[in-house]
């Protein structure tokens, strides 16, 4: 297990080396919010093919925030599946589940309540209990 300062995660670090095209994106709805958390966790979580036990990964806002939304980098081109999808929670409850492309996509999950720490877990798209992996490449926190 890996622990940060704000962030814990079930499976060890690895270099963010990939690009990102911003263009794909539009964060218009959530420009009057403040970056309260970024991150570049570049990480493997859900499945078998993760190369360890990474079930999920969970960071720490310090303290009670208000989550407008919640922006995630990822891909799913990984493992022998590609029909993930992102299960966001926060405390707990969960605010949105969204499928991951093989070639990668930003998500945004909508969330408008308070919350101290957010939590992601990778699911087959039909629940299948055998999983399905997601590689998290960035995530942003914006609220106030």
């Amino acid at each position: 297990m890996v622990t940060g300062s704000n962030f814990t995660s079930a499976e060890g670090n690895s270099s963010f080396t990939d690009s990102i095209d911003t263009s794909v994106t539009d964060t218009s709805s959530i420009e009057a919010s403040s970056l309260l958390y970024s991150s570049i966790p570049d990480i493997c979580i859900g499945g078998g093919s993760c190369g360890g036990n990474s079930k999920y990964y969970q960071i720490d806002l310090g303290g009670q925030k208000y989550i407008d939304n919640i922006v995630v980098y990822a891909h799913d081109n990984v493992g022998n599946w590609n029909t993930a999808h992102l299960v966001a929670y926060v405390d707990g409850q969960s605010v949105g589940r969204l499928p991951v492309k093989k070639v990668g996509s930003f998500l945004t999950f909508n969330v408008g309540q308070e919350g101290r720490y957010v939590r992601f877990y990778s699911v087959h798209e039909n629940n299948d209990p055998r999983g399905d992996e997601t590689v998290i490449k960035t995530v942003d926190v914006y609220g106030n």
